[in-house]
């Protein structure tokens, strides 16, 4: 690339990357625009020039390295495709090239899903499962002791079975992710009401190992509305609005859930007090952004992934100092089912 950062070759993969069969297909393109992300063209100067650029792996690797530096970053980038989006996970170089009297970038792209992916299983998934065997372990120790009266060995039994519950519940939620990803999930449609909906969500979260020293409650004023949905993956949606939720705010403070009906459709919607400053905002959906650490980040994507591509739905949110933060979940009252495009 040159210093305006456009494209001045390009190497056969890098042409099949962006879909193009000739060379000049490409050419003054600059990298967002030749892999086709979703904000390449919302400003007149192009790629680079958003506010979402501030935070792009590729364009600060780049701009890094014509100040003479070779940089390596990640980059999440959700991409246009077909009438919908794909949400893709990149390692970038950047390193400086002098050419005659002209100063280049020699850039690189590398697609690390599989990474990604890999990344997640075994740091989050399996550490939960971990964690969810380790406690299951220690109450079925309990159980066969001798030291406990009725009540307590029917509060073991009890345990035991919500965690069992828990553990089935955490793997079938990575194999719904990954079906959907790979265009295998079929919703299975059927009618619910969205105030016993959002209770169940609400009771499965009540629970001190849960909440961990936050506060959750259901609004008295959440409507209730007969609609069709696939009450599996929606409950998967409304769990991770919830989780997310309580791992964003402190010990002591509120986390509050609720529904209400806007017109056609039913809106779900979730608040905690926490503010979310800008570079978290404007990467809050990409496939492996996290605030918590390197290999998260798949909650609040699996989110807006599901709901839009699959239930027919959107996802907002909203977030101030004032207010705090409030993400809502929209979907239509009367819903046939179907993948989205």
């Amino acid at each position: 690339m040159n210093r305006q950062r456009q494209v001045v070759f390009a190497n056969r993969a890098a042409l099949e990357f962006a879909g193009v069969e000739e060379m000049e297909e490409v050419l003054g393109m600059r990298p967002g625009e030749l892999i086709h992300c979703k904000h390449g063209h919302e400003t007149p100067g192009g790629c680079g020039t958003t506010e979402f650029c501030r935070y792009c792996g590729a364009t600060n690797a780049i701009l890094e390295s014509q100040e003479g530096q070779p940089a390596t970053n990640e980059c999440r980038v959700n991409v246009e495709k077909g009438e919908g989006e794909e949400s893709l996970d990149l390692r970038v170089w950047a390193r400086p090239l002098q050419m005659r009297d002209e100063e280049l970038t020699f850039f690189a792209i590398s697609d690390i899903a599989d990474e990604k992916r890999r990344e997640f299983l075994e740091r989050i998934f399996l550490h939960d499962i971990m964690n969810t065997a380790t406690a299951l372990r220690g109450f079925s120790w309990l159980l066969n002791t001798n030291e406990q009266d009725k009540d307590e060995r029917r509060n073991y039994e009890d345990r035991i079975a919500l965690l069992t519950e828990r553990m089935i519940n955490e793997i079938q939620a990575h194999r719904q992710l990954l079906a959907a990803e790979r265009g295998d999930l079929k919703p299975a449609v059927e009618r619910v009401n969205s105030y016993v909906l959002l209770q169940d969500v609400f009771t499965s979260f009540c629970q001190p190992d849960r909440l961990d020293r936050r506060l959750l409650r259901s609004s008295q004023e959440s409507a209730s509305v007969n609609f069709s949905t696939d009450v599996t993956l929606l409950t998967r949606v409304l769990s991770n609005l919830v989780k997310n939720a309580i791992e964003a705010t402190a010990p002591g403070d509120m986390v509050t859930m609720g529904c209400r009906e806007d017109a056609d459709h039913v809106v779900f919607w979730v608040h905690n007090p926490t503010y979310m400053p800008e570079s978290i905002r404007l990467q809050i959906f990409n496939r492996s952004f996290s605030t918590k650490g390197p290999g998260r980040g798949l909650g609040t994507y699996s989110i807006k992934y599901l709901t839009e591509k699959y239930l027919g739905g959107h996802v907002t949110f909203t977030s101030t100092e004032a207010e705090g933060t409030t993400f809502e979940a929209s979907y239509p009252i009367q819903w046939r089912g179907g993948q989205s495009n």
